[in-house]
């Protein structure tokens, strides 16, 4: 059975959409940049985000990480080369399946994500400044409903032939 939205419903949602995302570019990415700006010179753009995901999870398959980053697998790829070669992550095999790879954090990935933390945190605390309790759990099982229509409209794309 095919749905249809009304169109007035359908331009609330893109414009909720479009405001999240650029109040999230502000708030998070925008004072993301500036205050790891001059820490981590020798880091492209997205490395630093890759470096945390890495440090959270502590190892992982860079099919995961493309998930989390929404980057191709040529792009993650070249990354995660250009991460091995500044010594920062390195790759093994999966002692569970020989055919996955994994990549965790050297030493100095460690040290990268040990500051990249503190940062987070830093910002985090600012802006609990402004929120309370109850609009941090809201936003929490926002993003958890978010993140789970999502993943049901694209695995239904996913399996739809082409």
């Amino acid at each position: 059975m095919i749905k249809k939205m009304d169109e007035a419903t359908l331009s609330k949602i893109i414009l909720l959409s479009m405001e999240r995302d650029a109040l999230d570019n502000l708030i998070f990415e925008q004072t993301f940049q500036k205050k790891i700006a001059g820490k981590f010179r020798e880091l492209s753009k997205n490395q630093p985000l890759v470096i945390k995901i890495i440090g959270i999870e502590g190892e992982i398959m860079p099919s995961t990480l493309g998930k989390y980053t929404g980057l191709e697998k040529s792009s993650l790829t070249r990354m995660v080369d250009d991460l091995e070669k500044k010594g920062i992550v390195f790759r093994k095999t999966d002692p569970g399946d020989r055919r996955k790879v994994l990549v965790s954090l050297t030493e100095k990935g460690l040290e990268y994500y040990n500051c990249l933390s503190q940062i987070t945190t830093e910002m985090a605390d600012e802006i609990l400044e402004f929120v309370d309790d109850k609009d941090v759990e809201d936003f929490h099982r926002s993003l958890e409903t978010m993140v789970r229509i999502l993943r049901k409209v694209d695995a239904r794309r996913s399996a739809r032939p082409r």
